[in-house]
């Protein structure tokens, strides 16, 4: 090869290399100054928080549809799922993922986050209560219990924190298609009011007795195969209890759950009883208490035979007041109401010694309560 020929190739090869772009950004600033409109994920998030006025997309949603904010002709193109208040005079809405938000994996829990963070504090004895319980079962094993504190618990909740519940697992018989529940994680210890569809929904899927979960919740379906991505849940279509997937949910979670006992080596197990449930009593300071769908029963203990002329039980739809001989023994303020008229009050004894039972009719039946207390 000549020299010239050489030179030659060698230029036009310094000229091909001055106009390679090495880098992402040096790409973008390419085509930016030869008058090419480039959009990049950034952008886009940018315009988004402008147009939100740094509101949470799924906050913004929810404040649109309830007519708090100022409404806008623009519709979210995304992927559907459906906000499920706990407040039951409201109705159930649809909100979208956005498609720009979209992608491999579940993204619903980072995208609803925000909902949850608030200022709302966690009740310290509570939280004590279920470290102790959560401690004890050895679901906690391995970790520090000094980490567990309020401070830190407050700070989580802040922040927003989501926990997932499965209403029916993926598989074959549904596509591989599992529909989830996103709650506030720490919605029992903000002592968040319970959202009765939600668990209304659980037991059309088959859980006796259904979960309790609290506060305001969102429901999502994710598609785990070929790749794991989110996929509409459409209110009305999805949310109605005699939808396709809810009645093969019974069955798909008895299946699921055979499975699993087959793989833990736990046979004939499927749903631990909730406090109080199961006919197991529940001790408090100063009492024990036990619950089906429709009553709860309390039980104070006596040293001696319980005189009924000195027992005066008063109830009011939230409160119980028990006194004995002029001492109070109970003076509760309820989880929940109760039906006054169903209240009733027997003494007794047996092997393990003497007793005042209380029994109270739940309001609302079938509703299992968490604790007795408020």
């Amino acid at each position: 090869m000549s020299e010239l020929t050489a030179a030659s190739l060698t230029a036009a090869s310094l000229t091909a290399a001055s106009l390679t772009v090495e880098t992402a950004e040096s790409r973008l600033e390419y085509l930016k100054s030869r008058g090419v409109e480039v959009e990049t994920v950034e952008d886009r998030r940018a315009m988004n928080e402008e147009r939100t006025g740094g509101v949470a997309e799924v906050v913004r949603q929810l404040m649109n549809t309830a007519g708090c904010s100022k409404e806008t002709d623009e519709k979210v193109e995304g992927t559907e799922f459906a906000f499920v208040p706990h407040d039951t005079s409201k109705p159930i809405r649809s909100v979208f993922l956005p498609s720009v938000a979209a992608g491999s994996g579940d993204k619903l829990p980072a995208f609803v986050k925000p909902y949850f963070a608030d200022s709302n504090a966690i009740d310290v004895n509570l939280l004590n209560e279920q470290a102790t319980k959560q401690f004890s079962s050895g679901q906690l094993k391995g970790m520090d219990p000094s980490n567990i504190s309020a401070s830190a618990m407050n700070r989580v909740a802040a922040q927003g924190s989501v926990e997932t519940f499965p209403l029916v697992h993926p598989g074959e018989t549904n596509k591989f298609c599992g529909v989830y529940i996103y709650l506030d994680e720490v919605g029992l210890l903000k002592k968040l009011p319970p959202n009765l569809r939600a668990s209304q929904i659980a037991t059309s899927c088959g859980y006796a007795p259904p979960p309790n979960f609290y506060g305001d919740i969102f429901i999502g379906r994710v598609q785990t195969k070929p790749v794991m991505s989110n996929v509409d849940f459409k209110v009305g279509e999805d949310t109605d209890p005699g939808s396709v997937w809810m009645r093969r949910a019974v069955q798909e979670n008895v299946d699921w759950q055979q499975e699993m006992n087959k793989v833990t080596n736990r046979t004939g197990e499927l749903q631990p009883n909730k406090d109080g449930e199961g006919g197991v009593a529940k001790e408090e300071e100063g009492y024990s208490w036990t619950q089906d769908g429709e009553e709860v029963e309390i039980v104070i203990s006596f040293k001696e035979p319980v005189d009924k002329k000195k027992v005066k039980v008063k109830c009011k739809p939230k409160t119980l007041n028990v006194t004995y001989g002029g001492e109070q023994k109970l003076d509760l303020q309820l989880y929940a109401a109760i039906d006054v008229d169903g209240m009733a009050w027997t003494c007794g004894s047996d092997a393990a010694g003497h007793m005042l039972t209380i029994t109270v009719e739940k309001a609302e039946e079938g509703v299992s309560w968490p604790r007795v207390t408020k």
